[in-house]
């Protein structure tokens, strides 16, 4: 044991040169240590074992007298000078100190042999180490860049200079006793860091050595005394010149001289640390501070050694946070390279994830108050975060670092994977996501609440939908699902039916994150699918003010490889798209790029346990080798491990030479990097897994039973190979599902390289003859069918030559072909009928008709019903069903599709083909015989003979007749066109229908029918009541049709609501179910009435849409039309855009006082005038009548009294006979307010009568429904009284509409009629009633979000 000798303190704690008293001093402490030690040791044996500290007295310090120590034990306050403290290295509840020397000496007496406590004292140690270093070292800034220099004099750095410090708040920490600082010309010289660093290094091995053993200078080599120097054998002085020369030196070679993790000899210093028990890290850490193991620690300098205290602060940094990977070498299996489960370097994109997350849910802040008023703020945009980055750089592992921070705040976390090969059932891989989520509730107490969402939010027939797709639902049923044979799901429909399944999932209201990885790989159907999760049925506008608290939070995630997704690629089209509506979307990409140096050298450090500084230079050649990619780095590391390049020491950690791992091959391509490993493996391991690349990225077992004797005896055993590939980490297994998965789809890629060209075809053919003649022979053929598909997809057509093979192949792709088109994956349906077709010969039209014909009309049907579909090959093969059908039934559905294009570039072809086919089909309908006046005797014929047997609607039996049941279908797509048209006879075709339905029984389209003709009745025949009848007819015959209800609703809703219901049920009541219509027309149009409908819609019930959301605020009308203007262009209908949504985004912009953008599906702003122009020029009353109403209301607004005149001229002039339509009745009524002021201002008769029969006419339309038009018609009869000079009247009118627009929640009719008040009263001379009126107008129109309209009344 050696002690140096401490230095002289006075009574203040500074140094003194009294060297007698310094002697008194330790003679009392001498006497009273024993006496004070045995007090210590009684008190911490008197406490709790659980919490058994060691008192510690407080020993006096140098300067300290023998009265000090008796006043300390007698005084009242005795208590505070004891300081608990841990009996192995737990902290002090108060402060102490202690010189270091004593310290140590009281710790290695408190210390027992138990490894425990060791290591706990090495902690402790360290922690002062660090809090030392803090203390000798400042921050400089030089040359623009901060350095850590030292600022004590190296001669003060000894343990005899250092008091320990203990206090509950900061724990262990190391003064100076005597602090001399540096003078500033000698801060930054390396003689004085590097004296620096070997006083450090000897005060850390008399630390770590606990005092025992030879001290330092004992291994130092000798050196001249006349050089001087206290404590360091060598002085600052006179050798700075050399540390200068040497450092340059070192600078000059440092790239050429080979650097390795340890010392290549045991120096005698190491050697007898670790005899002594002091971990190796630390023994290595005591070395590199001298210099070298028995070295001056000056000149001779090891590249190993400190060069700067930014690294010895690093490396006492690593030990404090992670003492058992750094101190003591104990972390488990530390002798493999893992990289373990920290996430490093991605905090920020992680950040961004969790940001999205935030902004999804509104919990951006911890304010109760706040989350409350956040609800009546507009709501979010939906949020999809797209990381993009190359293969192996991290993306998945960012995400589910991201997972668990999410589940932990209470989301439901989805996640599936694609495949670079596509062979999946069409949406298998989404639903995927859907079905491992629910077989891990199973059990759980989700189970039952997700069983009582499927019954209260879903209907029977859409669940049984759902369990084709996602099987594990059936055992959340009370019983099995109901058939779905031949139902007919549009795409729209069954995106709908996920975001439903959604809301089951979120048990109470929980956020929702989906994750698609590889979108890159993902098919056009799953795209939309991953797209429509977010924005499906959201819009609502009822929902969004009356179910705010139960809207669904939904977060998408995707990840795809950037250097696959070029500029033409169908994500990143759908990308641009999304980023277009900024107004409802909000896109975060995240670029996930390899490692940075600093952030790749923690990785290595952590996963080697090395010091930073020591896996630098070692990192710097696996970044130049990898790009910092981490599939890379692992493969690359792990093949130096194999070959030894790079090996483990189990007293020194891991040893390389970086010269040879300098020039270790690497190859370019990642998956070259696994090709080393799998040519290791044997024979019969690498064939399953090449086997099983053919099957993607993963294969269920049961496919691998299929092709286990895929080549009769000379088959392998695919299972034993897997379980080989299993052990070694390059496949994985799932439990739930009993799916195996490659590690990373670059090892698949790798395995699959490895068969070559000639091979593949012919193990192609051998694992789909397996697959087929096995799932066949169990009956699972249909289960399987996609899979099996892709493999003959993918041979070569030259290699099958055998006709009945063939035939074979080409009858699996009919089979595949019609389930996509049920799903409905359209792109997937093309693909597999033309891919069936080539394998069928010349003569196949003869040899298999029905075969050929079934393939012709799956691909006419997804063709047509593709986004992107090949219109010449459509047409091509239309003509081929056309000429080679054999009878009527056989092309009906062809014919049907061929006049649905025909409508999209020409209606009067469309309904010439229409007329034709309902020829063929016995059902013509001759209209050349009715002129106007026929038409509408006609019309009245049927209303009067319908109206009698409308009872027997409710007796009747389905339609039987399959002729009468396509000649339905054909009128109802008749009736679209001629609506398009504005012509009556879409009228007289619904009259058809009810009559045919009246003969023959009902179907889907009877509902149709009734509806279209309720319409008629009140749009030509103008007799509400009784089209209010039949429209309730059309409701109930609804509820025939549950299993399709969806499909029927956006038609019917139209005619029902937006043009029968809306004149005489409350304005509001009509809102929801037409919107829901609205929605639902995209949402779950049917295949055959997708774009038909939207249409018919958009012009039916879409005008009325607008003047009923003019009963909600500004601003979330401009929400919701840029919602529908979206929904829309989806489906092909940017006219409707142009004609229907632009014009009330121009006004309503215009009234908020916002500055005109365009519409962001047509990248433009319209001028509106040039549509109205266009409308007139063509007589056409069905597209003039929104616009007319709109801007009509908005001039009136604005005071333009000559643009409502014109406007009113230019729909008087278009109406040949009164049509009792809304927005024809809303037009009316502002027409008769600026009549009647331009009476007041010409006195000419005409306007005055014009403005009474406005009045008339709202008097009549008040009869049928007070809610929607009393306040209308008291307004205009106001007007009209003011006009006739009826003062009092015409003052009580202003006050009683005021009041009944008011108590009907029509906002900005109450303005508008507090306006007209206020200009009425003005007249008058009442100025204090004109001011009440007035400010009641500007709280009204600001209320409403007219900003600029409120700004310019006098009030304002």
């Amino acid at each position: 044991m050696f002690r140096s000798v401490p230095s002289a303190l006075d009574a203040d704690g500074n140094a003194g040169n009294d060297l007698t008293r310094y002697t008194d001093d330790e003679s009392r402490q001498q006497r009273w240590g024993s006496i004070i030690d045995k007090i210590e040791v009684n008190f911490a044996e008197s406490v709790n074992e659980d919490e058994r500290p060691m008192v510690q007295f407080q020993k006096a310090t140098a300067s300290s007298t023998t009265d000090d120590y008796f006043s300390a034990l007698s005084a009242p306050g005795m208590a505070s000078h004891f300081q608990p403290a841990a009996r192995f290295g737990r902290s002090c509840s108060t402060f102490s100190r202690r010189k270091l020397t004593e310290w140590i000496q009281l710790q290695k007496m408190n210390t027992s042999r138990d490894i425990s406590d060791r290591k706990k004292y090495f902690e402790r140690s360290v922690r002062i180490l660090h809090s030392l270093v803090l203390k000798m070292i400042i921050a400089i800034v030089k040359a623009g860049k901060t350095e850590m220099v030292v600022a004590v004099h190296p001669d003060i750095i000894t343990s005899e200079n250092i008091m320990v410090h203990h206090s509950a708040e900061d724990g262990e920490t190391a003064h100076f006793i005597q602090s001399e600082s540096m003078d500033g010309s000698s801060l930054d010289g390396l003689a004085t860091k590097y004296c620096a660093m070997k006083a450090l290094g000897m005060v850390a091995y008399e630390l770590l050595m606990m005092g025992d053993g030879h001290p330092v200078s004992f291994f130092l080599p000798s050196v001249p005394s006349d050089i001087g120097g206290t404590h360091l054998q060598l002085s600052i002085c006179g050798i700075g010149e050399c540390i200068g020369a040497e450092a340059h030196e070192r600078n000059q070679a440092d790239a050429k001289a080979p650097r390795t993790a340890v010392d290549k000899t045991q120096g005698r210093i190491t050697n007898v640390m670790l005899n002594s028990g002091v971990p190796y890290p630390l023994c290595r850490f005591v070395v590199d501070l001298l210099g070298e193991d028995c070295s001056d620690g000056l000149l001779l300098r090891s590249d190993n050694s400190f060069a700067s205290f930014s690294d010895i602060l690093s490396d006492l940094k690593q030990m404090i946070n992670n003492p058992e990977a750094f101190i003591h070498l104990s972390v488990r299996d530390q002798w493999r390279l893992a990289f373990g489960n920290k996430m490093h370097g991605r905090e920020s994109e992680k950040k961004m994830i969790m940001d999205a997350a935030s902004r999804t849910t509104g919990t951006t802040s911890n304010d109760a108050l706040f989350e409350a008023l956040s609800l009546l703020l507009p709501q979010n945009k939906r949020q999809i975060v797209m990381v993009s980055g190359k293969p192996g750089s991290g993306k998945s592992r960012l995400v589910m670092e991201a997972k668990t921070d999410l589940e932990n705040k209470g989301w439901i976390f989805l996640s599936c994977k694609f495949d670079r090969i596509v062979h999946a059932e069409p949406l298998s891989v989404m639903a995927s996501a859907f079905d491992e989520f629910l077989e891990q509730c199973l059990g759980s107490s989700r189970q039952p609440q997700i069983s009582t969402n499927l019954k209260t939010l879903m209907l029977p027939n859409d669940v049984s939908i759902l369990t084709t797709h996602v099987p594990c639902l059936v055992k959340y049923l009370d019983g099995p699902p109901g058939p779905v044979a031949g139902v007919e799901v549009s795409k729209e429909e069954m995106h709908q039916l996920f975001h439903q399944l959604l809301h089951v999932l979120s048990v109470a209201g929980q956020p929702i994150a989906f994750f698609a990885d590889d979108l890159q790989w993902a098919d056009a159907a799953s795209i939309d699918l991953f797209v429509a999760l977010s924005e499906a049925s959201e819009p609502v506008l009822s929902r969004t003010h009356c179910d705010t608290h139960t809207k669904s939070k939904i977060m998408l995630i995707g990840s795809y490889r950037d250097d696959e997704v070029h500029s033409d690629h169908l994500l990143a089209d759908t990308l641009r798209q999304l980023k277009s509506r900024n107004s409802s979307f909000e896109v975060t990409d995240i670029a996930v790029r390899g490692f940075s140096l600093e952030t790749l050298n923690q990785i290595v450090s952590e996963s080697l346990c090395l010091p930073l500084r020591r896996t630098k230079f070692l990192t710097e050649i696996i970044l130049q080798k990898t790009d910092g990619i981490v599939i890379h780095i692992i493969e690359l590391i792990g093949r130096l491990t194999m070959d030894r390049i790079l090996c483990h020491s189990f007293v020194k950690g891991w040893e390389w030479d970086s010269e040879v791992i300098e020039g270790y091959p690497i190859s370019d391509s990642v998956a070259e990097l696994f090709v080393f490993k799998l040519n290791k493996l044997p024979l019969y391991a690498l064939r399953a897994l090449q086997i099983c690349s053919i099957f993607g990225t993963q294969i269920e077992q049961r496919v691998i039973s299929f092709v286990q004797d895929f080549d009769g005896e000379q088959s392998v055993d695919i299972i034993a190979g897997l379980k080989d590939a299993l052990a070694l980490g390059l496949i994985e297994m799932t439990d739930t599902t009993n799916v195996f998965k490659f590690a990373h789809d670059i090892i698949a890629q790798a395995a699959f390289d490895l068969i070559s060209d000639d091979e593949r075809s012919v193990l192609l053919r051998k694992l789909a003859s397996a697959l087929i003649r096995n799932a066949s022979a169990a009956n699972e053929i249909d289960r399987i069918i996609f899979v099996a598909v892709d493999l003959v997809n993918r041979i070569k057509n030259d290699v099958v030559t055998d006709p009945e093979e063939r035939v074979l192949y080409a009858c699996m792709n009919e089979k595949a072909g019609k389930k996509a088109l049920a799903v409905p994956d359209f792109s997937s349906a093309v693909k597999y009928s033309e891919s069936g077709l080539a394998f069928l010969d010349v003569c196949h039209w003869n040899t298999h008709h029905e075969l050929t014909m079934s393939l012709h009309q799956t691909s006419v049907a997804a063709l047509y019903s593709c986004p992107h579909g090949n219109r010449e090959l459509l047409k091509e093969r239309i003509e081929a069903v056309f000429r080679r059908s054999k009878t009527l039934d056989e092309e009906f559905k062809t014919r049907h599709v061929w006049i649905r294009v025909l409508s999209t570039t020409s209606l009067e072809e469309a309904i010439e083909a229409c007329h034709a086919l309902l020829e063929r089909l016995e059902e013509p309908i001759d209209l050349s015989k009715y002129s106007s006046s026929h038409l509408y005797s006609e019309l009245v014929r049927a209303k009067d003979l319908f109206s009698e047997k409308r009872q027997q609607f409710s007796m009747m039996s389905p339609m039987a007749d399959l002729n009468k049941r396509n000649a339905m279908k054909i009128m109802s797509s008749l009736i679209i066109y001629y609506h398009q048209q504005s012509s009556n006879f879409a009228g007289l075709v619904s009259s058809r229908m009810v009559e045919t339905t009246i003969k023959y029984g009902y179907c889907e389209e009877s509902v149709f029918a009734v509806a279209s003709f309720a319409a008629t009745i009140v749009r030509v025949l103008g007799d509400i009541d009784e089209g209010s009848s039949w429209a309730r007819m059309a409701l109930s015959l609804l509820t025939r049709f549950r299993h399709n209800v969806n499909a029927l609703l956006p038609a019917v809703y139209a005619a029902v609501y937006g043009l029968v219901l809306i004149l005489t049920e409350p304005i509001q009541a009509t809102l929801s179910p037409l919107l829901r219509g609205c929605s639902l027309a995209f949402d779950y149009g049917s295949i055959q009435f997708a774009v038909g409908n939207a249409e018919y819609l958009n012009n039916a019930s879409g005008h009325d849409i607008l003047t009923l959301l003019s009963t909600f605020p500004v601003n979330v009308l401009l929400g919701e039309i840029d919602v529908l203007a979206h929904k829309c262009a989806q489906h092909c209908q940017l006219p409707a855009v142009e004609r229907v949504f632009a014009p009330l985004h121009h006004v309503l912009r215009d009234l908020k006082g916002l500055d005109q953008q365009a519409l962001a599906p047509l990248g433009y702003v319209y001028d509106t005038s040039v549509l109205q122009d266009s409308a007139y020029g063509k007589k056409d009353l069905h597209n003039l009548d929104t616009q007319l109403m709109i801007h009509i209301a908005h001039a009136f607004m604005l005071g333009d009294m000559k643009k409502v005149q014109s406007l009113a001229e230019m729909f008087e002039d278009l109406i040949t006979k009164k049509h009792f339509v809304f927005n024809c009745v809303i037009i009316e009524f502002y027409a008769g307010l600026a009549a009647c002021q331009f009476a007041r201002e010409t006195l000419e008769k005409g306007w005055e009568d014009k403005a009474e029969q406005v009045r008339e006419s709202m008097e009549k339309m008040c009869s049928h429904s007070k809610w929607n038009f009393e306040n209308k018609y008291l307004l205009i009869r106001a007007e009209c009284h003011y006009t006739k000079g009826n003062i009092n009247a015409a003052a009580e009118c202003y006050e009683s509409s005021i009041i009944s627009a008011r108590n009907h929640k029509l906002v900005h009719e109450e303005a508008v009629a507090c306006e007209l008040a206020g200009n009425f009263f003005r007249e008058q001379g009442d100025k204090s009633k004109s001011h009440t009126m007035f400010g009641g107008a500007h709280k009204a129109y600001m209320n409403w979000g007219a900003v600029k309209k409120a700004k310019t009344l006098p009030q304002a």
